[in-house]
């Protein structure tokens, strides 16, 4: 009896790691995911009488059996009919239970308790380009957040209060959180993903040990950012939860090489012109109307420089916020609706204008680093877009807020087939413009991802074959072993590809598809300025646009957040599904979580 309870002996090849499950981002959102996948169970927690929060749910909180954890629970029943700031069900319920009655300004204790159960680990690791917290360690420290302190902590800390804290205070609490949670062996940080592939799967009988790795679905590929060293991981399931501000929007290309596009830089060069500049007061252009531009307003004004304010209408973002909780974001939005009638200190405002043409007033060396660049004069030319004139301005910083969108590379399988893959757009059906475009969609992508293509071409060919997870990399039992020989070409596609490689006549059109499981008509080019294999094609609600965390987010399945456009053991949280605010992020990650164990039973 002993004998048959014994865990499977399968293993993989020496250079690939087993785990469940593979989190992709360590933001809030990858951390409250580890937390949840540590063992850490949610319980529902006596509701008091006299708390006023949704009628309908109460009734159907007070229906469920005592004691039953929120993983046996149906979420998407309790989160029927409720309303907020998430178009996702899952993380409206899992918010009104951690902060109930917050919309009406009441500060209630959670009404979920939280217990660790051992038998509910799931082996898993967590990856991330930098520390633990993801993009709140890229904004400058006095920024301030949207969010007041109560709504910025996870799972299990329940902090009160009304303050908005600065990115520097969010950013420690996420260094503390992993290790107050005891997850720091889970977490992996300073790496890049760089691919994730489906293993070839074989009609042999599955192993019954739901952990053997010869169940994995998925290989997860990356290297460390300090040595290069690549790293691939086989898992049963991935959550993707890597943000949506990896890619800012920008102008076009000739113009957005004299801006910078993040308010960290933005504050640098802010500091080091204050400090040698002695114009008064030296000018800075910036551009947008978002939350984000108005942050690099007040940091221009903040720091003594003229703020030349270059908008269309004000975001409705800014016109939402109460002035006694914003006083600064308001104060950016009467200037801006005062336009340029209004007298207002080191604020110039230019609504309904655009930037023609930039020339660097000393162009005779390029700046070499953020310093000289911020010390560099420049002079733009704007045109009003409603009277035609043209107006020319002279500038030390630009830049430009005009939004972000993910950066999702990883997901598209054969991203060095696909540099030379072929568009069907309208835009572009000039001969030149196609060969302009495919010369400058190669030198993107060389440049954005020449780290890892390196670290792959540094791999031995051997190695660059075991990444596929063949069966013939399976030790242990002599019967494991694939029983169809050379399952490599087991279809008629690749027995194709082969005939023609070894003929030398390989036609692109006979090239794998780059848009991933799909078998779908390929989606056509949208002419985006950025690398358009970073944009998460096929993958949003619209898979013939990029994926946008306002527009047009990742499709998701509501009661699982598996996505939709992809193989099951897929999850999308966070920012990627519109959940924006960190109140939402721990409904998403419920929600995977509980799918992840009712399929484990």
């Amino acid at each position: 009896m002993k004998d048959s309870m014994k865990a499977c002996q399968h293993t993989l090849s020496e250079d690939v790691v087993y785990k469940e499950v593979v989190v992709i981002g360590n933001g809030p959102s990858g951390m409250v995911t580890s937390f949840m996948l540590a063992g850490n169970v949610p319980y529902l927690k006596e509701i008091p009488d006299d708390l006023p929060i949704d009628e309908m749910l109460r009734a159907r909180l007070s229906n469920l059996p005592q004691g039953q954890s929120l993983y046996d629970t149906d979420l998407t029943e309790l989160a029927e009919g409720l309303e907020g700031r998430s178009q996702n069900p899952i993380p409206l319920l899992m918010d009104n239970l951690l902060r109930p009655c917050a919309d009406l300004g009441i500060q209630a204790d959670s009404l979920i308790e939280w217990k660790f159960e051992i038998e509910k680990q799931i082996s898993h690791v967590v990856l991330g380009r930098g520390a633990p917290g993801g993009s709140w360690h890229t904004f400058p420290p006095t920024v301030r957040t949207l969010s007041p302190a109560a709504w910025l902590s996870l799972p299990p800390h329940a902090a009160l209060g009304t303050a908005r804290l600065s990115a520097r205070a969010v950013a420690n609490y996420c260094r503390r959180y992993v290790h107050a949670c005891k997850l720091q062996k889970y977490f992996r940080s300073g790496v890049t993903v760089t691919s994730v592939t489906r293993l070839p799967q074989s009609d042999a009988p599955r192993c019954p040990d739901t952990q053997c790795p010869l169940n994995a679905q998925f290989c997860v590929s990356g290297y460390d950012n300090t040595t290069c060293r690549g790293f691939r991981y086989a898992c049963r399931r991935v959550v993707v939860c890597c943000g949506g501000g990896d890619r800012p929007n920008a102008l076009a290309p000739r113009l957005a090489r004299h801006a910078l596009h993040a308010l960290a830089p933005l504050e640098r060069a802010l500091r080091t012109t204050n400090n040698h500049v002695t114009s008064v007061p030296p000018s800075v252009l910036i551009v947008g109307s978002g939350v984000s531009a108005a942050d690099a307003v007040c940091l221009s004004r903040g720091a003594g420089l003229h703020a030349r304010h270059l908008h269309r209408a004000p975001a409705d973002a800014l016109a939402r916020l109460a002035p006694q909780h914003y006083p600064d974001y308001c104060q950016v939005y009467k200037m801006m609706c005062d336009g340029p009638t209004g007298n207002h200190n080191n604020y110039t405002p230019y609504p309904d204008h655009m930037i023609v043409d930039i020339t660097q007033d000393s162009p005779a060396s390029a700046p070499s680093d953020i310093e000289d660049y911020a010390l560099t004069l420049k002079r733009v030319k704007l045109l009003n877009l409603t009277t035609k004139e043209i107006t020319e301005i002279q500038v030390y910083i630009i830049g430009v807020f005009i939004g972000s969108k993910p950066d999702l590379f990883f997901l598209q399988t054969n991203y060095l087939d696909c540099i030379d893959t072929k568009f069907d757009c309208e835009k572009c059906s000039d001969e030149s413009k196609i060969a302009k475009r495919k010369i400058e969609e190669k030198q993107c992508f060389l440049k954005n991802h020449w780290m890892y293509i390196k670290s792959m071409l540094g791999q031995s060919i051997q190695s660059c074959k075991s990444r596929y997870l063949n069966y013939s990399e399976i030790n242990g039992n002599n019967d494991t072993k694939c029983e169809v020989p050379d399952c490599n070409r087991r279809n008629d596609k690749t027995d194709k590809l082969d005939k023609l490689e070894k003929a030398d006549k390989i036609d692109i059109n006979d090239k794998l598809q780059i848009i991933p499981y799909t078998d779908e008509e390929k989606v056509k080019c949208q002419c985006d300025s950025l690398n358009p294999y970073s944009s998460g094609l096929g993958f949003g609600i619209d898979p013939k646009k990029p994926v946008d965390g306002r527009n047009n987010p990742i499709a998701i399945d509501k009661s699982s957040h598996e996505i939709l456009n992809a193989p099951g053991g897929m999850y999308a949280l966070g920012p990627l599904t519109a959940d924006n605010f960190v109140r939402f992020i721990p409904g998403g990650a419920l929600a995977a979580v509980s799918h992840m164990h009712r399929n484990k039973q």
